[in-house]
């Protein structure tokens, strides 16, 4: 039944609490964009699961940084944004490269019990900096946070290594291709033979765009409102994912 399932989880939100909301927000507020009002729930309904640019322009537009700034034009519009989108990634490198991030452990635990029962999964966030707060949790520091991690990670093994296909920031286009992108490179691996996919999801966009697929989706609700995954199809809303047995959500559709 496992070997039937591929799993694609979104990182940042889902296995990895990262910086790039604080990133946003401190660097929208400092001159010359000057801008409140980038809350949680801004950022979780307007720039989680999207790509940068779009979260980028989402911030700028709806918060009036663009008329305040006098920019009118596309062209103007564009500037700035690369701009805000370029100071933002530079704070977000250096607070990464810090590890100034957490593991959410319930779902790491998961994703490593997928792994000893032998399902192919694939880390698919839209963000570029994804594979590197992966790639910069070490084994050690899943043992000393989640536990005893059965031997799903080698020695000298980081949480990278507990996925099998890497389709995090790949310029595919928004997170319904990025999501496709991720089902296929599984199905491209030798075991690859799943006739279902799992996708582990914390924001509506997100979801959504896994449901247009026809995948099932684990809506983890983190912050904002449970009616807002299961309004665009989650099948299963859970604020923990420490309550889904592996076994119970394998039949979901066999």
């Amino acid at each position: 039944m496992a070997s039937r399932a591929g799993f694609i989880w979104d990182i940042d939100g889902v296995v990895i609490d990262s910086p790039h909301e604080e990133a946003w927000r401190l660097t929208v507020m400092k001159e010359p964009w000057n801008a409140d009002g980038l809350t949680s729930d801004f950022y979780f309904t307007q720039v989680a699961s999207r790509p940068r640019y779009e979260g980028a322009h989402n911030i700028l537009e709806l918060l009036g940084v663009y008329e305040r700034l006098g920019a009118t034009s596309e062209e103007e519009k564009k500037k700035l944004m690369e701009e805000y989108a370029a100071e933002k990634d530079a704070l977000i490198k250096d607070l990464i490269q810090r590890g100034e991030f957490k593991l959410f452990t319930d779902a790491v635990a998961l994703l490593l019990k997928a792994r000893r029962a032998g399902i192919l999964q694939a880390a698919a966030s839209a963000s570029k900096n994804a594979s590197t707060m992966l790639r910069n949790t070490p084994r050690s520091r899943v043992l000393r946070e989640v536990g005893d991690d059965s031997g799903a990670l080698g020695e000298g093994d980081s949480l990278y290594s507990a996925f099998d296909f890497d389709a995090c920031g790949v310029d595919v286009g928004g997170k319904e291709q990025i999501l496709r992108f991720a089902a296929e490179g599984l199905l491209a691996l030798p075991q690859g033979k799943m006739e279902r996919f799992f996708v582990f999801e914390d924001a509506p966009s997100g979801t959504a765009a896994a449901k247009s697929l026809g995948y099932y989706v684990v809506g983890v609700l983190r912050i904002g409102e449970k009616s807002a995954l299961e309004k665009v199809g989650a099948d299963i809303v859970t604020e923990d994912l420490a309550t889904i047995e592996l076994e119970d959500l394998l039949r979901l559709g066999a």
